[in-house]
């Protein structure tokens, strides 16, 4: 104990060879060095020199450049593979329109997202006592193998249900509940991850993470339209569409597990393990009072701690994500005389975030203060999208009146999806310089797990308002 305080600061060192002076610790220098020498004692760890040299041999090496694009590529396929299976489900709301009914999107809505809610509440409450019992290795590689499972799992049911065709509106609710809890805890790790692991504040990663999330539309629509069901809306095409989405899950599984073994996310991952435990150790020694602030850079902070420094971050993705989901949700509700509308802006809303997200590398957030603005500006064609989904907004051509009002939703909802991709991003990468300087890294990843509890807030805020407007028939 004595040698972990002298290699702590110095004040520490001051205080010991004071009281050593003072008779409290009587100790020959030269007895504990050839104590420490003897061959009947252990060399104890040395924590500075296990944890701490490999980072900078690590990350400064020749090849730290392509290292960093690597993990960016593999943080990039896992967030791809979070959302994947559910968005497969969702794209295919012409179908299921056609089956089901028009009101079947805002319940498959509310199944892939009402999980993200309990599943982001237990995430911040229990995963980081978790990962002090187990390391850090172990759980997320648990989680990541539970996640992509549940997601397996629901699409593959789905798929052997409309083979058979035997499947109804039930059945197809529970298999989307079971990739929305997949993606659900797959979205709350990789964004945990991106917090923490690497160096700075994880701005490529995170955008990475969200730009996968966002990206697996796109090749959702590519695999529809190479098996022809994204064209026909047939349930035997249905099927193939669903095993296209199933193979490319797995290689998305493979490249989470890749991710784990890199050296990058191994020793950060180390790293964190050694915060929380040194943490907790000194928040166990009733001495450690007498020293100001001795571990200020390994101090794990309360969750309200944490919200008074991310309150204005949340505020702003709960602002964003409510109207961004009941938008969403609401497509079907469109009066329109063209049927392929709603999947036409689904599209159109996937890729606009998606390029949101990415504008975010180009673009860099100035400020909490730009977000805020951007914010609230957006509401406007918010509003304007509703007007325009009852045909409401007179137009002078009445024979063409329905097809300007289809360009007028196809824009407003490109407008809408780019700055909420733009904002949820921002939100994410700016969050961190809210806390004080000596905290970030000890509490990254508890801010990230605050951060998707207000995204999980606002989806479900957003689902249910929806629910409610279809159910009063609005």
């Amino acid at each position: 104990m004595l040698e972990l305080i002298r290699h702590r600061s110095p004040k520490m060192k001051k205080v010991l060879e004071d009281s050593r002076d003072d008779g409290v610790y009587e100790e020959d220098e030269e007895d504990e060095e050839s104590f420490s020498h003897s061959p009947l004692v252990p060399p104890s760890p040395n924590l500075d020199h296990d944890l701490r040299l490999p980072l900078p041999l690590a990350f400064n090496d020749g090849s730290s450049t392509d290292d960093d694009l690597l993990e960016q590529i593999l943080f990039f396929g896992c967030g791809l593979g979070s959302s994947l299976c559910y968005i497969a489900t969702l794209s295919s709301l012409v179908y299921f329109t056609i089956t089901y009914g028009s009101d079947s999107y805002v319940d498959l809505n509310l199944a892939v997202y009402l999980p993200l809610l309990p599943i982001s509440l237990a995430q911040a409450r229990w995963d980081q006592r978790v990962d002090q019992y187990f390391y850090s290795r172990l759980t997320f590689c648990f989680r990541l193998v539970t996640g992509f499972g549940l997601n397996l799992t629901g699409t593959i049911r789905m798929m052997v249900h409309s083979s058979r065709g035997n499947g109804s509106l039930f059945m197809l609710i529970l298999d989307a509940t079971f990739q929305g809890i997949g993606g659900a805890i797959l979205y709350g790790t990789f964004n945990q991850m991106a917090s923490f692991v690497g160096r700075g504040d994880g701005r490529r990663l995170k955008a990475a993470v969200s730009a996968g999330v966002q990206a697996s539309a796109l090749v959702v629509l590519a695999a529809s339209l190479i098996t022809g069901f994204g064209i026909d809306h047939d349930a035997n095409q249905f099927s193939s569409f669903l095993w296209s989405i199933v193979v490319i899950e797995i290689i998305c599984f493979a490249m989470g597990l890749l991710l784990l073994t890199r050296s990058m996310v191994a020793i950060s991952m180390t790293r964190r393990d050694r915060t929380i435990r040194e943490d907790n150790l000194s928040s166990s020694q009733d001495d450690t009072s007498e020293f100001e602030e001795p571990f200020l850079a390994n101090v794990q902070v309360s969750y309200a701690e944490i919200w008074e420094h991310s309150k204005r971050c949340c505020c702003i993705l709960i602002v964003n994500l409510v109207p961004s989901f009941l938008v969403g949700s609401w497509f079907t509700q469109v009066e329109t005389n063209w049927i392929a509308l709603a999947q036409v802006l689904f599209y159109v809303r996937i890729a606009s975030d998606f390029l949101g997200r990415l504008a975010t590398v180009v673009i860099p957030h100035q400020s909490i203060q730009v977000l805020t603005w951007i914010a609230l500006l957006r509401l406007i064609p918010v509003l304007l999208f509703f007007i325009n989904s009852r045909g409401l907004i007179p137009y002078p051509c009445d024979d063409c009146g329905s097809s300007i009002s289809d360009i007028v939703s196809i824009v407003l909802v490109a407008i809408i999806a780019f700055l909420s991709g733009y904002l949820v991003t921002g939100c994410y990468q700016l969050a961190p310089q809210g806390l004080p300087s000596g905290l970030r890294d000890s509490n990254s990843a508890k801010q990230a797990s605050l951060l998707t509890v207000a995204f999980s807030v606002a989806a479900v805020g957003g689902l249910l308002s929806s629910f409610i407007l279809v159910f009063v028939g609005l």
